[in-house]
């Protein structure tokens, strides 16, 4: 596997990102706008096109895509993302796999970012990693010794619908008091300026509670106190070595991760308390590296198939 060619591809709403890995260093990159609202055929053709000028003249071992759920991992099949109108069950890794006639997987995006603080960020050399993005909404990733863990039906992680409260605020389409709903940047956006606040991001809303506002403390404190039952409830399940925090939200907050560390363990058993790490993530972007580093498991895990 030495000297080989990868594509890893950051699938975002916004933007897409399109790196060419040599191994596991990231050698050209390619950052253009995803142009949601023109369709996943556009789209397609588009990502098929910076492919094509990223790799030049290098032949690839495979391509790796993480993007935003729902999607089938297992058939790598889109099934209907909130912010790509459209995809409706579109099996993105066929059409890829045809034309460029290489193995093409994708993932939910916070799955590949957890793979790339496991192997390479914050969680390199722990077991069990569990990362959390806190942004517009709440995402999580669980990876154990160093492989995504993406259950049955593709949906392990997908934590933005734990009930975490039993006020009836509803949020998109999950349920009412969702840990999303409670403790997401939108959120937090949302109760600010119910409270009157004149705020446009979640961290001047910490800003404003750090300077004492009533309002905002009122605010932060409860975001921070649902995060941190969430992450209790995780906890019990699958007891990881460390949560990693990521995301707009909890990269733009001084202290974001020690502080709920603090918060966290009050809702854990005793005995828990003290073992497992809070830590921020040291990615600045991980969805490229994790991409490539998803190809590169499967591909491999295949190739040994094959030979036993």
């Amino acid at each position: 596997m030495e000297n080989k060619y990868w594509i890893g591809i950051d699938f975002g709403g916004t933007n897409i990102r399109v790196g060419l890995f040599k191994e596991d260093k990231l050698i050209h990159e390619n950052k253009f706008l995803t142009e949601a609202d023109r369709g996943p055929d556009y789209i397609i053709e588009n990502i098929k096109k910076n492919i094509q000028i990223i790799k030049g003249v290098h032949d690839i071992e495979g391509i790796g895509i993480g993007m935003p759920g729902p999607i089938d991992p297992n058939k790598g099949v889109v099934l209907s993302p909130v912010n790509l109108p459209g995809w409706d069950s579109i099996p993105l890794t066929d059409i890829l796999t045809k034309y460029f006639e290489v193995p093409c997987y994708i993932e939910n995006d916070c799955n590949v970012a957890a793979l790339a603080e496991s192997l390479e960020g914050a969680g390199k050399g722990l077991n069990i990693v569990f990362y959390i993005t806190v942004s517009t909404g709440v995402g999580g990733g669980l990876c154990i010794n160093g492989e995504i863990v993406s259950g049955a039906s593709g949906s392990a992680g997908e934590i933005a619908n734990i009930i975490v409260s039993d006020k009836p605020v509803k949020h998109s389409f999950l349920n009412p008091g969702s840990l999303e709903g409670m403790a997401s940047g939108t959120s937090i956006i949302k109760l600010a300026k119910k409270e009157g606040l004149n705020v446009n991001h979640a961290h001047e809303v910490f800003r404003l509670a750090d300077e004492n506002n009533k309002a905002a403390k009122e605010i932060i404190d409860s975001v921070m106190d649902h995060l941190a039952r969430g992450m209790a409830a995780i906890a019990h399940v699958i007891d990881p070595n460390i949560f990693i925090l990521g995301g707009g939200v909890s990269n733009s907050v001084a202290n974001f991760a020690p502080n709920m560390k603090e918060r966290f363990e009050q809702y854990i058993y005793p005995t828990m308390r003290g073992k497992i790490q809070v830590k921020a993530s040291q990615l600045s972007e991980p969805g490229m590296l994790g991409a490539m580093y998803l190809v590169k498991q499967k591909v491999k895990n295949i190739n040994s198939k094959e030979v036993l």
